[in-house]
């Protein structure tokens, strides 16, 4: 029987067989699937092997299950050794011939752990300890407890020696039913990359379908990916112009799409079509741009100037493409244009300020594209995500399309049905001669980012809607707690460190309103035109101060909007209050807090807690201060009245 791991049986199987038979199935599962010489792997197994039998031989394990070099396909990494103890999953990496426990290979082990318990069905709700073995190491006496946070505990270190001693210490842990190992190995591995991950895999050449996950979500957001790639083809072969709305909640694989149809769609970079996807959110050009720039330094041996070059060709800013071809004699090179967070489109007031034309955005965009002879452009749409002044929404898009003849519009039923604040624009357009295409694959449903708790966005849009009983009713529903509260700030990054293991990533969140929380030790965000502060933010590894994980410095909906954390920390300012009704936004006029009374002021302040609340991928913790009776612009009653109604809402004390 053909296993997912090279090797996959029982214990008491694997000791009866050689190291040589088993050495042989490893030989030939890594012969088919990889090309080079293996001999220096094929060492390693053989001392692996023998480590393993010493260590299995004494222990009581007649039900236990093994399995060797599981591999991880989405992520091109192979897992040495899983060892199922009972309900326990010890999963084991090895370091042969090695003296010490460096932080690289703890990290490592980490976040094979990790993953596992957030994307391989079967490890769903069991405990995984890691365990690195350096075979060399000092021996390392077992410490009294194996703690666990979210079900992943501490990476236990020993050398070849040791390993007994591990796995026994793992066994006394083991209360439920044995883990069947072939069930296990079928199980199915799902990963969702973040944004930075599957911009850099997209890039090297990878689709949607390699870098994505294996369930009903991967499935409809290929079938997305795939709609858009034939409607690009058909726009080339037609000679035609269309424009497609791709909408869904914050996290839903927008953005994902739109990496793919540049980098790897049959109408972009792999077809050595022209194609570039743009966007008005300068930190994400910027972070998403040196990350994959480093990645392609390195993997493709270029020079550091030659990398970058190539990815601010494939990712620019919109004001930059636009004052490039402003010009009626300058037509862009690309035919396919991807236009990131469409929802956010400016005004023909703000397009006078900036281009010294009294033109919309999207008036822009089709004027230019309009000078090709075929284009497409693809507007990626969240709703309730406008966060700043001069933002006009889908209306606008809705007058450039009433307005020409030459454009053809593909949106999906679902979007034509919404108006709030998604494309109302059709109100305007409906006595227009507008050329609309049902395309329904276009609305994404899922959350991809949230991949712990499916159901995160539909909680966000109640709570900010001032439905808490609907919210509380959804959070019913969910496995884990929409969000965590704490009133301590030491406690909430406390628990953010935690949690900082592997590759994960964490960070502080607040809202660019949130002025007084300096009061209570935050310092503002970078502004976000600090571009240089804000890649560090993202791409910096742990142990250095300018990354996220330092917890240090906030960033506001301004900087991290279409970016994302695995587990966010979110600074609650008094800028959004409850009343006992509803939200009260509110801006700082020195020395006082001010009502805002315009709808969209007001709107703008909402939706900013909606980008803060939507930027951790794993977990949200939230910290809202205690407030001071002293301090006018801090009254505690204002604060308690926060917690209480989030913790209404369904979320639940840190404590």
């Amino acid at each position: 029987m053909l296993t997912k791991s090279y090797l996959a049986t029982s214990v008491p199987d694997f000791l009866t067989q050689s190291t040589e038979d088993i050495l042989g199935r490893l030989a030939i599962r890594v012969g088919l699937e990889h090309s080079g010489n293996e001999t220096q792997q094929i060492r390693a197994w053989r001392i692996q092997i023998g480590l393993l039998k010493n260590a299995l031989a004494n222990a009581d394990s007649d039900e236990w299950g093994i399995l060797l070099e599981l591999p991880l396909l989405r992520l091109g990494r192979r897992i040495d050794t899983i060892i199922l103890i009972g309900d326990m999953i010890a999963c084991v990496e090895f370091k042969i011939g090695s003296n010490t426990f460096s932080g690289a290979d703890v990290n490592q082990a980490d976040d094979y752990a990790l993953c596992l318990r957030d994307f391989h069905a079967a490890s769903h709700g069991k405990r995984v300890v890691p365990v690195l073995c350096s075979d060399q190491a000092p021996t390392i006496s077992l410490s009294g407890s194996i703690d666990f946070i979210d079900d992943v505990s501490q990476c236990i270190r020993t050398n070849g020696e040791g390993l007994s001693d591990v796995l026994g210490a793992i066994k006394s842990l083991a209360t439920g039913d044995q883990i069947d190992w072939q069930a296990y190995d079928a199980a199915n591995y799902s990963p969702t990359p973040d944004i930075v991950t599957a911009a850099r895999s997209l890039y090297s050449g990878h689709s949607v379908k390699e870098i994505g996950r294996a369930d009903a979500t991967a499935e409809a957001l290929e079938r997305t990916a795939n709609r858009l790639k034939e409607i690009a083809n058909e726009a080339r072969r037609d000679q035609k112009k269309v424009v497609c709305f791709v909408t869904g909640e914050p996290g839903s694989g927008k953005t994902l799409l739109g990496l793919d149809l540049v980098f790897s769609g049959t109408a972009g970079r792999v077809a050595e079509e022209p194609a570039a996807l743009l966007s008005g959110n300068r930190p994400l050009v910027f972070v998403l741009q040196a990350a994959i720039a480093e990645d392609a330094r390195q993997r493709e041996g270029i020079k550091a100037t030659e990398a970058q070059r190539r990815a601010q060709q494939a990712l620019q800013t919109l004001l930059g493409y636009l004052k490039d071809h402003a010009a009626a004699d300058s037509d862009p090179p690309e035919n396919v244009i991807v236009f990131d967070e469409a929802q956010r489109a400016w005004d023909a007031d703000t397009g006078l300020k900036l281009l010294g034309r009294a033109k919309s955005e999207p008036e822009l965009f089709m004027e230019i594209m309009g000078r090709l002879p075929w284009a497409c452009l693809v507007c990626l749409v969240g709703s309730g995500q406008e966060i700043n002044r001069g933002e006009g929404g889908l209306a606008l898009w809705g007058e450039a399309l009433a307005n020409t003849e030459d454009w053809t519009a593909h949106i999906s039923d679902k979007a034509l049905a919404e108006r709030k604040g998604l494309l109302g624009f059709f109100d305007i357009a409906s006595g227009a001669d507008v050329s609309l295409v049902n395309d329904p694959v276009l609305h994404l449903n899922s959350n991809l980012r949230a991949y712990r708790n499916n159901l995160h966005g539909a909680w966000v849009a109640a709570l900010l809607d001032g439905n808490i009983e609907m919210a509380r009713e959804i959070s019913n529903e969910m496995d884990h707690p929409p969000a965590l509260i704490t009133r301590d700030l030491s406690e909430m990054k406390a628990w953010l460190q935690a949690r900082q293991r592997g590759d994960q990533r964490v960070g502080l969140l607040a809202s660019s309103g949130a002025t007084r929380l300096v009061a209570e030790g935050i310092p503002p965000s970078p502004r976000s035109d600090d571009l240089g502060t804000v890649v560090h933010w993202f791409l910096k590894s742990a142990g250095d101060f300018r990354s996220s994980n330092a917890l240090e410095t906030p960033l506001s909906e301004f900087v991290c909007q279409g970016l994302e954390i695995d587990y966010a920390g979110l600074c609650w300012g008094n800028d959004l209050t409850w009343d006992g009704h509803e939200w009260v936004p509110r801006k700082m006029r020195a020395p006082n807090w001010q009502l805002l009374k315009k709808e969209d002021a007001r709107q703008y302040r909402i939706n900013t807690y909606r980008v803060l609340l939507t930027r951790g991928r794993a977990g949200t913790v939230i910290f809202v201060p205690n407030g001071d009776e002293t301090d006018s612009t801090r009254t505690p009653k204002e604060f308690d009245g926060i917690c209480n109604i989030l913790l209404a809402s369904g979320c639940q004390h840190l404590s």
